[in-house]
């Protein structure tokens, strides 16, 4: 399943999570069925997609794929520095884990 957390878009995703509270509670829950995490930086609320993709390197409910779809420059360029140092590799949207 594809998840994507974004206050506005969802971009053909099965699972939508409107906040950065909501995209926890969906990543902890069913972190093993998540394919792929589309995530935006700016949701809405003081918390970021930063916030939620830092928590989830953290807690290990991060899944191998993740797709970046925001569209702040400094904020996207953030959380693909988070990816990279957890191991991710990608071209600026799609980043795959590479180790463990």
């Amino acid at each position: 399943m594809y998840l994507i957390i974004d206050d506005e878009r969802t971009l053909g995703c099965e699972l939508i999570a409107r906040t950065p509270q909501a995209g926890q509670w969906v990543l902890e829950s069913l972190h093993d069925r998540i394919e792929c995490l589309c995530i935006d930086f700016d949701l809405g609320e003081l918390r970021t997609g930063l916030d939620v993709v830092r928590w989830a390197i953290k807690h290990k409910h991060l899944p191998n794929k993740v797709q970046v779809v925001s569209m702040n420059p400094p904020g996207k360029k953030a959380i693909i520095a988070e990816l990279e140092s957890a191991g991710y590799i990608g071209d600026g949207i799609n980043y795959e884990k590479t180790r463990k």
